[in-house]
């Protein structure tokens, strides 16, 4: 065959068909970059994942805090010590997860009106009518000496015990209760004396001012219409953290006769306290640990 002359029209056409060929063919060997769905991406660098961050284990999260343990959940813990104790059992498993956690109590008082010099209880208030003054008071019970305190603290070191005592431990309500009339039901008068209570064990060397001693907690709030306060009703709120005994348990327990209910106390450390008015949760004063 002849050759073809750069000049002849079969020359320039079989140089374009050439050169369609060679570039389908650069395509295909180009890898095909573009983002077909199923090919392989390239991993992505090092910048473009500075924002991805990821949470260690056991790294705790918003999700997995633990809210405050409330007053239903204290008294189940103290019902279910109490329970071991009386039946001569050790104390429950179950309990142990409560070390460490966080609490959260509201104990209401002056439910019967002004304090009575006469029976002082652990809180209440007065009202100075001349010089327009209300003055709340609530003061820690103190059971350093207390035998029943002391076989409770086991081989706990410690130099002083305070607490306080939930009272009405029957009922969920942190409210003092309904004024409900006497009946003539006959029953037998109820054993006055508290059974749970949340203690703080001061260890021989803690600062000694965290004690309280026999400071009580006082706040004076100025009235104008004196009238306006009488038969109002206040909560003392405390929170802070159950610490428990060298044994690991939250709560211990003391019973002095079968046919008694055990006394109990629960180890806690106090971060806060505070005076509050009831009706919308209003914070009168506070002290902070």
């Amino acid at each position: 065959m002849p050759a073809l002359s750069p000049m002849s029209p079969s020359f320039h056409t079989r140089q374009g068909k050439l050169a369609v060929l060679v570039g389908l063919a650069a395509l295909i060997m180009s890898g095909c970059s573009s983002n077909v769905p199923g090919e392989d991406q390239a991993a992505p660098s090092d910048a473009a994942s500075e924002n991805v961050s990821e949470v260690a284990p056991g790294q705790p999260t918003e999700a997995t805090r633990l809210a405050p343990i409330g007053r239903i959940d204290l008294i189940a813990a103290f019902g279910r010590a109490s329970d071991a104790v009386a039946a001569g059992q050790a104390l429950p498993d179950a309990n142990r997860q409560l070390v460490g956690r966080t609490f959260s109590l509201k104990l209401p008082f002056g439910c019967d009106g002004e304090a009575d010099k006469e029976r002082p209880a652990w809180a209440g208030w007065t009202l100075d009518r001349n010089r327009q003054a209300l003055k709340l008071s609530a003061a820690p019970e103190r059971w350093t000496d207390a035998a029943w305190a002391k076989s409770i603290a086991g081989d706990m070191a410690h130099e002083a015990v305070e607490g306080f005592w939930i009272e009405r431990p029957w009922t969920s309500s942190e409210e003092c209760p309904a004024g409900n009339p006497a009946s003539e039901s006959g029953l037998p008068a109820s054993d006055e004396r508290q059974t749970m209570g949340i203690a703080q064990f001061f260890a021989p060397d803690s600062p000694r001012t965290f004690q309280r001693g026999s400071r009580p907690y006082a706040h004076t709030i100025r009235v104008r219409e004196p009238a306006d306060v009488e038969g109002r009703t206040y909560r003392f709120a405390v929170s802070g953290r159950v610490t428990g005994f060298p044994d690991g348990q939250p709560i211990h327990c003391v019973q002095d006769a079968p046919d008694r209910r055990p006394v109990c106390l629960m180890a806690v450390e106090l971060a806060r306290v505070s005076f509050e008015d009831p009706r919308d949760g209003t914070v009168l004063v506070e002290w902070r640990n």
